[in-house]
């Protein structure tokens, strides 16, 4: 009998050391960073219906066709989703200034884990391969910054 009980408490403890990391392990976040992996950018919109929620830019670049961007934000219970967004343009005559703007709706996460690096990418290719494209001149605004893309 004492065998028995034993041997079901060794294997509750097995349970209750292996199950969280097996979660954590489980929780791996993905990144799209391969170019046919990028988010294509949401033109033509207007950002006021976009959720802001707070985020830092850790690094950001233009490689090829593609905007990297290194994001880090609160939270780690929630999926937190981005957007790259831009407000239509009002004069279309060169040069072109294109404003970009990165939507990050958090869904409400209330925990306190702060995401260090999350990898973003997003297809900027239509902005870059018009007739005028010596011309655009790209610029990505953020709540704190404005960084020059060029």
């Amino acid at each position: 009998m004492i065998d028995l009980t034993f041997i079901t408490l060794k294997k509750q403890l097995h349970l209750l050391l292996f199950a969280p990391i097996l979660y954590f392990c489980s929780c791996e976040k993905q990144t799209n960073t391969t170019s046919n992996q990028c988010v294509d950018l949401i033109q033509n919109t207007i950002i006021a219906d976009f959720p802001m929620d707070p985020y830092g830019v850790n690094e950001i670049e233009v490689v090829e066709q593609d905007l990297h961007v290194n994001v880090t934000y609160g939270g780690g219970c929630e999926n937190h989703e981005f957007k790259l967004v831009m407000e239509p343009v009002f004069c279309g005559t060169p040069p072109v200034n294109y404003y970009l703007y990165l939507s990050h709706d958090a869904n409400n996460d209330v925990c306190n884990a702060l995401i260090l690096e999350h990898n973003l990418c997003f297809n900027i290719s239509e902005l870059l391969t018009q007739s005028f494209s010596d011309e655009v001149f790209l610029f990505f605004h953020h709540s704190d910054s404005l960084y020059d893309l060029n």
